[in-house]
């Protein structure tokens, strides 16, 4: 099964449709980037506990990081 995955950053975005394991690879490559599955935050350490047999979309995000004036 097909997995969307959308690459965000500072000029839009990047949509590709991969298999599990090309998704995963692309989630070490953005080792700065949030990841959203299915709409929800996970913790990258939680990736391979991930049944992607359900997944329909994952998002990457470039992180937010606040600070100060």
């Amino acid at each position: 099964m097909m997995i969307t995955l959308r690459i965000l950053n500072e000029t839009g975005h990047t949509t590709l449709s991969l298999e599990a394991s090309e998704v995963i690879e692309n989630i070490h490559t953005h080792p700065t980037h949030w990841v959203f599955v299915d709409g929800e935050m996970v913790a990258r350490e939680g990736i391979n506990e991930i049944n992607w047999d359900t997944v329909q979309s994952v998002d990457l995000t470039p992180a937010i990081v606040g600070g100060s004036y």
